[in-house]
């Protein structure tokens, strides 16, 4: 139940996690769109100034050739007309085309004047009226009788390229109107504006005239007669955009609405690379968590079994021990009725032979029961403390068959932390029996002082058992493989048992030397 509730409460903060990052890539996102959009605003205002500066070149030349005529004592010829034209456009530094043509009262051409040619076009004597609908004538007619700058929509010259017609009345000294002159600059001089500047190549622009006519920079379109053959490549057609994709200004020049569009020709998308990066990186942290929850939980609950399986396990372990302790209680005891049957056995007989066999056996099923005894009083049930075991047994041969009076001084000398197993100390126990009881039989006398040592070592990696006494030993060529004393019998057999050899030497002391190994499998384990 807590696993579950747990688990409900990760997933619930993983799931606002979730929400919480798509929020902020949302948000980035629309940021970014934010950026690409006020960079198309910039481009479509900065656009806007620089065209707005081309106006007032155009406004300056205008204005200029406006002043001139009015202001000169007699109307100039076409000659002083061109000569003036020069000047200024040298004055203001402007290349590009330009007409201007001074027509009368009735709509005929009487100037036609470029600046490096008069009538290029062959129209001096021509009537307007020929190729200008009514609708502009009537704009000329009413334009005759103001003093204003006005300018009409462009129209596709016979020169070759788009202009704009500025057109103002002149007027004589009596303030009679004498007919109209009509700048006509190149559209494309405007229109470069909007495309002369850095990263223009991004961007398409859009020019309408009276919400009707598309006006490139080399070409007008509203079907009237096209003289020019270039197209413009800029042109917004010749790119896929959608409407709603502009951004539009409207601008008034000299009374005519100019509508300006912007828009990207390739919308630039927002990068989404930020965003499959975030989610990609909390999907792995997500499924990192659900693992580690996953691996808690069930190290949790697999804890929780091997905590009830140990305590299972501590609850047998306990069992086997207590019956451990009891086996080796009971076989110690059993020992101890023999020994005492023995006993019975030995006050029963007057043989001396007999009482003396009899008393050997006793020692020796003393030297394993005491074996026992120490099994079952250690923790481990296996090991036993070999110089705590080799004391007792030393004082229960010295009860068993001492002579009273005699001196007797014991050297032990054992590390307090050695031990061994009950195998390996069953054995090295009978041995030293024989070896004590030996002792005590041929080796110490009444009238001295009697000498005991013993010593265990460990060389290299096996262990050495070193006994010797101040007795007078045994012959020097006695030959324990032909003995026929059962001690010495039991005391090879022994050693051989625990994978060793015995030495025997008499030169100061009568010392028995015991290399051997502790038994690796024992009976106790």
């Amino acid at each position: 139940m807590r696993n579950s509730k747990s688990l409900i409460i990760i997933l619930f903060i993983l799931l606002a996690g979730g929400v919480y990052l798509h929020k902020l890539v949302s948000s980035y996102q629309d940021l970014e769109q934010k950026k690409i959009q006020a960079k198309l605003e910039k481009t479509h205002s900065d656009a806007i100034i620089r065209a707005s500066a081309g106006i007032n070149v155009y406004a300056t030349i205008v204005a200029s050739i406006k002043s001139y005529t009015k202001n000169t004592t007699a109307f100039p010829t076409e000659e002083e007309l061109q000569s003036y034209l020069n000047d200024l456009l040298n004055e203001i530094k402007f290349n590009d085309s330009i007409i201007v043509s001074y027509i009368d009262k009735n709509h005929v051409f009487k100037y036609v004047i470029a600046p490096d040619a008069i009538d290029p076009a062959g129209l001096k004597g021509v009537s307007a009226k020929e190729f200008l609908d009514q609708n502009r004538i009537d704009e000329l007619e009413q334009l005759m009788t103001s003093e204003d700058i006005r300018l009409f929509t462009p129209i596709n010259l016979r020169e070759g390229w788009v202009g704009f017609p500025f057109d103002f009345t002149v007027f004589d000294k009596e303030k009679n109107a004498l007919g109209y002159i009509a700048p006509i600059i190149n559209v494309k001089y405007l229109l470069d504006y909007f495309y002369n500047y850095e990263n223009n190549h991004e961007f398409a622009h859009k020019f309408i005239v009276k919400d009707d006519y598309d006006l490139t920079r080399e070409v007008l379109y509203n079907n009237t007669t096209v003289f020019n053959k270039n197209l413009d490549p800029e042109y917004y057609k010749n790119f896929k955009i959608a409407e709603d994709e502009f951004i539009y200004s409207n601008i008034n020049v000299f009374g005519l609405d100019l509508k300006i569009g912007s828009a990207f020709k390739n919308r630039p998308e927002a990068s989404n690379t930020l965003a499959y990066l975030g989610y990609l990186w909390y999907f792995i942290i997500c499924l990192a968590i659900l693992t580690i929850f996953y691996q808690y939980f069930k190290n949790k609950t697999l804890n929780k079994n091997l905590k009830s399986a140990n305590t299972e396990l501590e609850k047998s372990l306990f069992k086997i021990q207590t019956l451990i302790k009891e086996i080796h209680h009971r076989v110690k005891n059993n020992m101890q009725m023999i020994s005492g049957i023995l006993t019975l056995q030995q006050e029963e007989s007057n043989d001396k032979n007999v009482v003396s066999a009899l008393e050997q056996s006793k020692s020796r099923i003393h030297s394993m029961a005491l074996v026992h005894e120490k099994l079952y009083g250690s923790v481990s049930l296996k090991d036993i403390k070999t110089k705590e075991y080799t004391e007792q047994l030393l004082d229960f041969v010295e009860q068993i068959i001492s002579v009273k009076d005699l001196d007797i001084e014991k050297t032990i000398t054992i590390d307090e932390d050695l031990i061994f197993d009950g195998d390996t100390t069953s054995n090295l126990g009978l041995i030293m029996n024989e070896l004590v009881t030996n002792s005590f039989k041929h080796a110490f006398k009444l009238d001295k002082k009697n000498t005991l040592d013993i010593t265990i070592l460990k060389e290299n990696d096996h262990y050495v058992l070193v006994y010797s006494d101040n007795g007078p030993g045994l012959p020097e060529n006695y030959n324990f493989e032909e003995s026929e004393s059962l001690g010495m019998q039991l005391v090879l057999i022994l050693a051989d048992q625990l994978n060793g050899e015995m030495k025997y030497t008499n030169k100061e002391k009568s010392t028995f030397k015991v290399y051997f190994k502790p038994i690796e499998i024992s009976f106790s384990e």
